[in-house]
């Protein structure tokens, strides 16, 4: 009698198909990015979805390519507006929510496990999830009635109720901070885990992108990131317009980029680089001399920021200026790693001139701040925990 040897199906891990989805286009966006690349060089299969504000299609799919790893990336393009709040974007929203949903129920055989940032895709994540009984990461950057100034609204009420059911009927939650705790107080995750905003260390230290005006003896500040209100970008370039002994480099996309394409036109000492990846933002910044983030204490999201810049700054070794009461201010005020000043230009101003007074501190000072990075926020510690709650689902 023949036998005959049949080829073994390949069978496919429980839990080891990942789909992350973002409201933004994911270019960069180095939270999700950093997770995508720690999930898929660990033997997940793992794809994204991701919106485009800026143009208007039904879907593209390309590939992202990360240190360790290539993912795919589905790009839903719906016209809206970066920084532009509830009001400027609902009917956009909803048609990237609309969009997003039907991916996942057309996609359902390709994914175990929806790893949704924030509540633009949380709500419609949890439908998904419990519709085909798939399990949902919830990771939240930003707790939307705090980062949206809805906080004791009508909708604002309607939103968090909804959110709080989206932190409860995840199987995972995972925020920035310790400090965030205090900020969904009132809910009960099944499991809670802090991933903090890390950026990966550089190993690479070929250049990325070239400095422009590298010669240049001033004192370079930069900043990176949305360009938009809420900054102080905009208060931040007209200080060093008006000063004779530092200069601004400035990258990112937003609201304000036509505003800093003609001041890198008509000013000398405004350097304005567009929109750059997260590798040449963080080659950009170690290039510089001093890094920013600047936010609106008056923003109650703000006094649980964990802006990226925080964590560059350690990594990288360079003196931050932050505002008091917004994020991690504590850190560099207990470290003497930067400065604190109040949201006033004048307070910014002043805060420039402290550091560039110390300047011969700057040495201590990066390797304070390196010790710190290492000890307590490197990505390897946030990788860590990423792997294990995964492996734990």
């Amino acid at each position: 009698m023949a036998i005959s040897f049949m080829k073994p199906k390949k069978t496919i891990k429980q839990n080891k198909r990942i789909v992350l989805i973002r409201s933004n286009p994911v270019s960069p966006y180095p939270r999700l990015e950093k997770t995508a690349n720690s999930l898929a060089k660990n033997g997940y299969e793992v794809e994204i979805i991701g919106w485009d504000r800026d143009n208007n299609y039904k879907e593209k799919i390309t590939q992202l390519n990360f240190p360790d790893s290539k993912v795919t990336i589905t790009r839903f393009g719906i016209l809206g507006t970066y920084g532009g709040g509830i009001k400027k974007n609902t009917k956009a929203l909803l048609k990237f929510q609309k969009r997003v949903f039907t991916w996942l129920i057309k996609n359902r055989r390709s994914y175990d496990v929806i790893h949704a940032y924030d509540f633009d895709t949380g709500y419609v994540s949890l439908l998904a999830a419990k519709l085909l009984n798939k399990k949902l990461v919830y990771d939240i950057p930003d707790y939307y009635v705090d980062s949206h100034n809805l906080k004791e609204t009508q909708i604002g009420n309607y939103i968090k109720k909804f959110e709080h059911s989206v932190i409860n009927k995840a199987e995972a939650v995972i925020i920035c901070t310790e400090k965030r705790k205090k900020q969904i107080a009132g809910t009960s995750p099944n499991k809670l885990i802090v991933v903090h905003n890390s950026p990966v260390n550089i190993k690479n230290t070929s250049k990325k992108i070239k400095l422009l005006n590298e010669e240049n003896n001033k004192v370079k500040i930069v900043y990176v990131g949305i360009l938009a209100e809420g900054r102080f970008i905009k208060e931040l370039a007209e200080i060093v317009i008006n000063r004779k002994d530092c200069e601004l480099h400035i990258a990112g996309f937003g609201k304000f980029e036509e505003y800093f394409i003609m001041l890198s036109k008509e000013y000398t000492d405004i350097y304005y680089y567009g929109k750059i990846s997260y590798a040449e933002t963080l080659d950009l910044e170690k290039q510089c001399d001093i890094l920013t983030a600047i936010y609106d204490p008056s923003i109650p999201n703000h006094f649980y920021a964990a802006p990226n810049k925080f964590y560059e700054s350690l990594m990288l070794g360079k003196p931050l200026i932050m505002v008091k009461d917004t994020g991690m201010d504590h850190i560099i005020l207990e470290n003497k790693i930067g400065v604190v000043i109040n949201y006033t230009k004048d307070s910014l101003n002043d805060g420039i001139s402290s550091l560039i007074e110390k300047k011969n501190q700057w040495p201590n000072i990066s390797g304070k701040s390196k010790k710190i990075y290492e000890k307590e926020f490197s990505w390897e510690i946030m990788e860590n925990r990423i792997l294990k709650l995964y492996k734990d689902l």
